[in-house]
């Protein structure tokens, strides 16, 4: 009897063991994930300042077409005066 004690607090020590590494192998691919999620997070930051300066630039590009409309009738108006009379 006491050698089958033996044997499942083996077979237990055993288990305990092996479920101990790769609840490790788990957690240590977790945290790698989780640095590699970091570095893309820091790598955005630094982009951040780029982007919104190309958002402005978009945005003051699209103030300059509205105005090209109103430059496009003062010069038909200009180069053609005969057809603002008619």
């Amino acid at each position: 009897m006491l050698r089958v004690i033996l044997f499942l607090q083996i077979v237990l020590l055993g288990l305990f063991t092996g479920s101990g590494y790769l609840i490790y192998q788990e957690l240590l691919l977790i945290s790698n994930e989780v640095d590699n999620a970091l570095v893309v997070i820091a790598d955005i930051q630094a982009l951040l300042p780029k982007l919104e300066s190309a958002i402005d630039t978009v945005n003051n590009l699209d103030e300059v077409f509205e105005n090209l409309t109103g430059i496009s009738e003062i010069l038909n108006l200009l180069l053609n005066p005969l057809q603002g009379n008619s």
